[in-house]
Formats: structure tokens, sequence, C-alpha cells
């Protein structure tokens, strides 16, 4: 079940695009969450953030991303 629900939540950003990196939310502590701009493959246009987890306790991470020059 548990499955099913992530494959369909996560899902949702398959051919998907990033348009624009929005910067860090603001956080009472650590350094808020990287949002993003996303337009959705059927043209919505949404606004993401990455959590460390779906309570909001801190911002996350993305591992394999190389730094842009």
């Amino acid at each position: 079940m548990a499955k099913n629900y992530w494959k369909n939540y996560y899902g949702s950003l398959e051919g998907a695009t990033i348009l624009k990196f929005l910067g860090m939310s603001e956080a009472d502590y650590g350094e808020g969450f990287p949002k993003f701009l996303v337009q959705l493959k059927n043209g919505e246009k949404i606004e993401i953030e990455i959590s460390q987890d779906p309570e909001g306790n801190g911002g996350g991470f993305i591992f394999g991303l190389e730094v842009a020059s």
C-alpha cells in the first residue's frame, strides 16, 4: 500500500521540467527548504520544496548533482 502511495506521489514529477531554483525558504531553524518552480507535463506550474521528511522537520539534500560553475 505505501509503495503505491509513493509511486503515485513522486510519479507526478515524471516528465516535469525544473524551470527555476527559487532559493531557500524562510525557516525558524536551520537553512530552510530548497524551493523550485516546476512545470508538470500537463503544463501546470507548481512550486515544490525539498524536506528531510514528510513532517517538514528540516530542509533536504539531493545527491548526484554537479555543482554548476
